[in-house]
């Protein structure tokens, strides 16, 4: 006897177990629902798009002749150099804070030239954002040796000497003389 006649032969087909197939449900197409979804959707864009476009930094180009009374960022930073140089920081021998404070100056002014945000930048990243802006190679490396300069006051306890720290403010404001009377377009490579 084979397999397959012992399967058939084995048992007594019970017929009230036995059913048909059911047919498939019906299921009622509303257009409606499909169009609220598509509402949906695009309002979720809409929004999204809206809500990232009023987000966005906007970036505008600083002139070196502004109409209002905002001062220019040279005029800022020349004001803040001066009254670094007047403080007691170097004579008291507070070198951390005069370094720092020259540093932030620097970047500010760097900010409010190039629009480059040098505030929330380390060093290295500065640096590279401004040869990828294209600015003149230069101010760059000057501006690289005043920036390495005040970091190794700030972070290896650095002690430079009086005469030297004075420096600073004279690099700071040739970096600032330098790149304030040239137009953005000159002013780079």
């Amino acid at each position: 006897m084979s397999v397959l006649t012992q399967i058939l032969t084995q048992g007594t087909v019970d017929v009230q177990r036995l059913r048909d197939i059911k047919p498939p449900l019906e299921v009622t197409q509303s257009l409606l629902l499909y169009f609220l979804g598509g509402v949906v959707i695009l309002g979720f864009i809409a929004l999204s798009t809206f809500l990232y476009i009023r987000k966005r930094p906007q970036t505008l180009p600083v002139s070196p002749t502004q109409e209002d009374d905002t001062p220019l960022p040279h005029d800022v930073a020349y004001e803040q150099l001066a009254a670094i140089e007047a403080s007691d920081w170097l004579t008291r021998g507070d070198m951390e804070t005069y370094h720092i404070q020259i540093a932030y100056v620097l970047r500010e002014y760097i900010y409010g030239r190039y629009q480059i945000p040098a505030l929330e930048l380390t060093t290295t990243a500065l640096l590279r954002t401004m040869r990828r802006a294209q600015i003149n190679a230069p101010h760059v490396e000057r501006i690289q040796q005043l920036l390495s300069n005040c970091d190794s006051v700030k972070f290896a306890s650095y002690q430079p000497k009086p005469s030297e720290a004075a420096k600073r403010i004279a690099d700071a404001r040739w970096i600032v003389d330098k790149t304030k009377g040239s137009d953005k377009k000159l002013d780079r490579i």
